[in-house]
């Protein structure tokens, strides 16, 4: 994983992430979570980083996730802490990642059908769509969407409380 260090500023960021998810042939509730966490420019690569601290809502307590995006289109998602992970994402790409848990490694085939967003130091969004499968079996496609607002620029960010609604 590559990993940058940025002299350039944080923002407040009010995060509004919707997750739907469908498996098993069937669609299941959209969850909703409004969050507070940090939009920063990495000047270095020209990519913005949206990240915030995930909670006991979210079952990953302990756990850092951050969302880069790319001037090509990339986008990178990447959670450390509790739970150790990193997929890339690029429209029509499918790949083979893999990670560990706690309950050891983990193949996955990744079939990116969505990854756009635009990011700016006033907010943005970004928005995905994947399939993922296991051993080449179809497990869970995920539409996953963030609204970035901007709120104001800090050395020390102060934890969010996030708010958890199941639609």
């Amino acid at each position: 994983m590559k990993t940058y260090e940025s002299t350039d500023d944080r923002l407040i960021a009010r995060i509004m992430l919707t997750s739907s998810q469908w498996y098993d042939g069937k669609e299941h509730r959209p969850v909703r979570l409004s969050t507070v966490g940090t939009l920063q420019h990495r000047s270095e690569d020209d990519s913005w980083v949206v990240s915030y601290d995930e909670s006991e809502a979210t079952g990953m307590e302990g756990t850092r996730t951050s969302l880069s995006l790319y001037p090509d289109g990339q986008i990178t998602l990447a959670r450390t802490g509790e739970i150790e992970m990193q997929l890339s994402f690029n429209k029509g790409d499918q790949r083979l990642e893999q990670f560990e848990t706690p309950y050891g490694l983990i193949r996955l085939s990744l079939l990116t059908h969505e990854a756009k967003g635009s990011l700016s130091d006033l907010g943005g969004n970004i928005e995905l769509g994947y399939a993922l499968a296991v051993d080449n079996r179809h497990a869970i496609s995920t539409k996953l969407s963030l609204e970035i607002a901007a709120e104001q620029r800090t050395e020390s960010i102060a934890h969010g409380v996030q708010e958890l609604w199941i639609l």
